[in-house]
């Protein structure tokens, strides 16, 4: 079911965004064996996109947990590869289920901000990104897509003709042990999403960032 609807997905932006799609960073993805990729999230079709355009059928998605109530809409994440997460807390069974796909060789896809951004300024992630980081054992790959909010403007349905940008980056290099696991895992996560910010213009960062951070890469 994913290679068919990776298919459908590639070829939607084959015919709707034809030339409008920009890819940079691909060979950062790992062709084989476990990793963890980190977006931000500013347009409906960010997950779907995002790896669809990775040369491989085994990547896995956390998905809201509200996404997978209606039984029409459920098959289709079921297909994408997508399993859900209770959003705002700490759901252990969303974060063992992703250890295990990492450390079986797969690739997952998360978005630690929670939700789409409404103003498509990047927001504070949940420490939850950073105890997969810490645990996972894979690299941690971050991503930066802008101009999908325009694709598909927030509440509407209306599909308009953008420039859409993906950037992988470099694996992050994730900080050292200095406290708690709480504080470590919130330290890991921020140093994610700073790796995130570098690679987005400046107007998609935070209001407070005036410049770009610093990247730590392995």
């Amino acid at each position: 079911m994913y290679r068919f609807l990776r298919g459908v997905m590639r070829f939607l932006v084959a015919v709707v965004l034809p030339g409008r799609v920009h890819v940079d960073g691909l060979e950062n993805v790992p062709r084989q064996g476990g990793a963890l990729l980190v977006g931000n999230h500013v347009g409906t079709i960010d997950p779907p996109l995002t790896g669809a355009l990775i040369p491989r059928l085994d990547v896995h998605y956390m998905a809201k947990s509200e996404a997978f109530e209606k039984a029409r809409v459920r098959w289709i994440f079921r297909g994408f590869n997508a399993f859900p997460v209770v959003r705002g807390s700490a759901d252990r069974a969303a974060l063992r289920h992703t250890l295990d796909l990492l450390r079986d060789g797969h690739i997952v896809l998360v978005y630690p901000e929670g939700s789409r951004s409404p103003d498509a300024h990047l927001r504070d992630p949940q420490a939850g990104v950073g105890f997969l980081a810490r645990h996972g054992g894979v690299p941690v790959i971050p991503v930066a897509v802008w101009g999908t909010e325009q694709v598909i403007a927030p509440g509407r349905t209306r599909i308009h003709r953008a420039p859409v940008h993906v950037r992988y980056g470099r694996p992050v290099a994730l900080p050292t042990s200095e406290g708690s696991a709480r504080h470590d895992n919130r330290a890991i996560a921020a140093a994610i999403m700073d790796a995130i910010s570098a690679m987005l213009p400046p107007r998609y960062r935070t209001a407070e960032q005036e410049a770009p951070a610093s990247t730590p890469a392995a």
